[in-house]
């Protein structure tokens, strides 16, 4: 049984991506500070819909001393602690987010000492301060970005040395900007015995319609391991097996803006969680990069453009249909667009885990 722990956990796209991929595994714990993404993940794995029906034997004032001692739910944004502000039926609900998931919370105060032992430590860390739609603000160590947290992790990996490590993140990893950090960092996990095997995926050769490229490293504790990330395969399913069929007129684009031919592309371009915010047509085509398809011919012969819908973006990301409905009881969907954006393409880590994971490695 493969022992797993989930840092930068969002909804739990590694878990979802084990049991699709059939490994046997079991997660004894994860870090993550949002509060909506830890909603969806109890929602999704942990039967949160259930259990936050059923009475509680502890008040709010322990509920709250919980989450104030793991620092979470954090501001997504600010890293401002919001447990003071939470009361009645949303403290309850997030009291048992973090309790039955298992959040050991802020990664920047967990104790690797008080930790579960583990075989398998994924960490995508935050993306927001090197992706090229984000600040740049970098990862320098000790430089308090979001992006830099990367190193909080190595007094995890240090102190636990679990046999496998798995990042994934943005492309502009690699970029000039950040390649030197990047690669001090697997100087590092060389140091502690680590080998590494990088290459950058794209979703599109995996079976999902959407042109993500992404770094993924795969890291073992063995000098003398060997790992091939899987062969692509030509796509089975396009955009619009994946779009819905009835969307409200609130999606579609104001001023009744159109274009002359339908959108037609075999993928839509990369999600990102600065999602659709009204801007003209011309930008979202120049751009290239929003959540935008075209709706059913109208009768002068153009088509009305819209946004993806938060359950399109999920299916865009490779979750299935139920899953979401459970996240999207609890959640915005301006919380929803934001998760599908950060979060990593399931089919595409189902893949790289039965490569990594084949029968005679399972532990």
């Amino acid at each position: 049984m493969l022992k797993v722990f989930e840092a930068f956990a969002g909804y739990g796209s590694q878990r979802l991506a084990l049991k699709k991929a059939n490994i046997p595994h079991k997660v004894v714990g994860i870090s993550e500070i949002d509060g909506d993404a830890l909603l969806s993940y109890a929602a999704i794995h942990e039967n949160l819909l259930e259990e936050r029906m059923n009475e509680l034997p502890i008040t709010e004032n322990d509920m709250r001393e919980f989450l104030e001692n793991i620092n979470v739910p954090l501001h997504y944004k600010t890293f401002k602690n919001r447990a003071k502000s939470l009361k009645g039926q949303k403290l309850k609900d997030m009291f048992i987010a973090n309790k039955f998931s298992n959040n050991f919370g802020d990664i920047r105060i967990i104790n690797p000492d008080e930790l579960p032992d583990f075989d398998f430590f994924t960490y995508s860390f935050p993306c927001q301060d090197i992706s090229i739609a984000g600040n740049q603000n970098g990862l320098d160590a000790n430089s308090g970005t979001r992006s830099s947290l990367l190193w909080e992790c190595c007094r995890i990996i240090e102190k636990k040395k679990p046999k496998y490590l798995m990042m994934e993140n943005v492309k502009n990893l690699i970029g000039k900007n950040h390649i030197k950090n990047f690669n001090a960092f697997l100087l590092y996990l060389e140091s502690l015995g680590y080998k590494n095997f990088c290459d950058v995926l794209n979703a599109r050769n995996y079976g999902i319609p959407q042109n993500r490229e992404r770094v993924f490293c795969i890291s073992i504790l063995d000098t003398d391991a060997e790992f091939t990330f899987p062969p692509t395969k030509e796509l089975s399913i396009y955009m619009k097996d994946l779009l819905e069929d009835d969307v409200p007129d609130n999606f579609y684009l104001n001023n009744n803006q159109v274009t002359d031919e339908p959108i037609t592309q075999d993928y839509i371009y990369c999600l990102d969680s600065n999602y659709w915010k009204g801007t003209f047509l011309k930008d979202f085509l120049a751009k290239k990069r929003r959540q935008l398809v075209s709706g059913p011919i109208r009768d002068d012969g153009k088509y009305p453009a819209r946004r993806l819908t938060p359950k399109e973006t999920w299916r865009f990301m490779g979750v299935d249909d139920s899953d979401f409905i459970k996240a999207s009881i609890l959640v915005s969907n301006t919380n929803l667009y934001r998760q599908s954006g950060n979060s990593i393409v399931v089919p595409v880590l189902e893949a790289i885990f039965k490569n990594l994971f084949s029968e005679e490695k399972k532990l």
